[in-house]
């Protein structure tokens, strides 16, 4: 009898640890839809080039053909549009030193070597906009208990090393013809996550 009520309290305990690991997958996965949702809006197009930090809900990502890049935060519900003439170029920072850099108009620094082990990696952007100049994507989280977007630090780093190259060809693309004067905000404050943010741009011909 004794045994035969452990095997069922050992069901019910496995029975609920499912429950909340399911939940939570759940809620991770509807984390991502929402972010890749809010950046095809953001975009008016496809994303490309997509790169999120789901622990904090930031992400960003472009869209060649429509020459603008998106960055979010807040679980991407707050966040810039930008051309991407206005990007001015990218770092990639291991334990707060720049390991890789691409500017427009500048040398490129390589990455020599790639860590296998580190405590925070950043994909830093640099936009032409006194008020908003950067940007910050924590592409291997300092602390636990955070969605990892990248099984290990070096992967991590491979992933910014990839980004950077974009980026490099990014910058080597003629200016588009029509340009946004500045970027475009998302609302701060929607009053639902089901519904998409509000976008308001403001267009002008060069």
């Amino acid at each position: 009898m004794n045994d035969a009520l452990r095997l069922v309290l050992l069901l019910a305990i496995a029975g609920v640890a499912l429950t909340a690991v399911g939940g939570l997958l759940a809620r991770y996965l509807d984390q991502q839809r929402r972010i890749m949702r809010y950046l095809r809006m953001a975009l008016s197009a496809q994303p490309e080039g997509v790169m999120l930090d789901r622990g904090l809900g930031r992400a960003l990502a472009f869209n060649l053909d429509a020459g603008r890049i998106a960055v979010l935060w807040d679980r991407g519900r707050t966040g810039l549009v930008y051309t991407l003439d206005q990007l001015r170029g990218g770092e990639l920072m291991v334990d707060h030193m720049v390991l890789a850099r691409s500017y427009r108009g500048e040398p490129r620094k390589l990455l020599d070597e790639i860590p296998m082990s580190a405590r925070k990696i950043t994909l830093r952007l640099i936009f032409n906009n006194p008020r908003d100049p950067e940007f910050e994507l924590e592409l291997w989280p300092a602390r636990h208990g955070r969605g990892h977007e990248h099984p290990s630090p070096p992967e991590a780093v491979l992933a910014g090393r990839r980004w950077l190259t974009s980026l490099e060809a990014i910058l080597g693309r003629p200016a588009p013809a029509r340009m946004l004067t500045k970027p475009a905000p998302l609302a701060s404050v929607l009053p639902d996550e089901d519904e998409p943010p509000p976008w308001d741009e403001d267009e002008e011909d060069v």
